[in-house]
């Protein structure tokens, strides 16, 4: 009788130690996909800067540029085949490597990518045109009709302050895209764990200003003024600011939509800022239309003829 029952304790102890080291393994494994995965975005970040502050957002999808036709058929992920890979994490990054030499190469030649590339760039703009009105609740105005500021954006995790709209800059191209507007003097604030005390929460400030060609993104936390974060892109800037809190310790998001983190692609904030004077000057932009909730009509504000 004692002698089953050691036997049966051993057996829960070897079993034990070998579901102990299946966990060990699964989660190594965890910590390399989730490796990769931040490589994959940083090469995609450095191959097309100019898009990536919609990597990450709802409506802003990389496949909007053609990466990889195998993504969300089927799958949920980037599929393997349309790097030329094997299916293991070495070659998917490698892969990727030469793929963006070889993109780099097409546009230094004036070549064009493959148009499997960019299938799925037309149904998801069939899924998402901006010029369908877009049911809307715009920022809180005055008696006078002017946009009362500070306001709040967004709801729990996903809030955004707004102080300012800033001033649009239509006369550089770099200063928007066919989605976005990025106004000198924007500035919001938004509230995300401190990088010197994990146990608190603290405003982060996010500012766009005037960089010359390029503007200029900048985050910085209110608990650390000296410390400030700058890149040449939204998402690029507050990446770094990540970075930073996950370096201490703090289990963060290792990438974020920047148009999010800024609180710009909010749709209130969207309007607002392409209502501000001379949006409709910005050649690349695409003005998106409105149906107000309190009215059945669709409004818009793109002047151009």
């Amino acid at each position: 009788m004692a002698s089953d029952l050691t036997e049966k304790v051993n057996a829960a102890i070897k079993k034990r130690e070998q579901l102990l080291e299946e966990y060990n393994g699964t989660r190594k494994n965890l910590r390399k996909a989730q490796q990769d995965n931040d490589h994959l975005l940083d090469l995609l970040m450095k191959l097309c800067p100019d898009i990536d502050d919609g990597l990450w957002s709802s409506d802003d999808s990389i496949i909007d540029e053609g990466f990889g036709s195998d993504v969300d058929e089927g799958h949920g992920k980037l599929g393997y085949g349309e790097f030329g890979g094997t299916g293991d994490d070495d070659s998917v990054v490698a892969s990727v490597d030469e793929m963006i030499a070889k993109r780099r190469s097409q546009k230094q030649i004036g070549g064009d990518v493959s148009p499997s590339l960019t299938k799925k760039r037309r149904r998801q703009g069939k899924r998402d045109d901006r010029r369908d009105p877009k049911p809307i609740e715009e920022l809180p105005k005055d008696e006078s009709g002017q946009i009362v500021l500070p306001a709040s954006v967004g709801r729990g995790n996903e809030e955004v302050i707004i102080h300012n709209l800033g001033e649009v800059v239509w006369d550089r191209e770099n200063y928007h895209t066919s989605r976005y507007i990025w106004p000198v003097g924007f500035k919001s604030v938004k509230i995300y764990p401190s990088m010197i005390d994990r146990n608190k929460k603290i405003s982060y400030i996010s500012e766009i200003i005037d960089g010359g060609d390029t503007p200029i993104f900048q985050v910085r936390p209110e608990d650390q003024p000296d410390k400030v974060f700058t890149a040449t892109s939204s998402s690029g800037v507050w990446k770094l600011a990540l970075d930073e809190i996950m370096s201490k310790g703090v289990g963060v998001k290792t990438h974020a939509s920047g148009p999010q983190m800024y609180g710009l692609s909010n749709l209130a904030v969207t309007k607002a800022i392409q209502e501000l004077p001379d949006a409709e000057k910005c050649s690349k932009y695409v003005m998106q239309q409105w149906i107000s909730k309190d009215k059945s009509s669709a409004k818009s504000n793109n002047k151009r003829s």
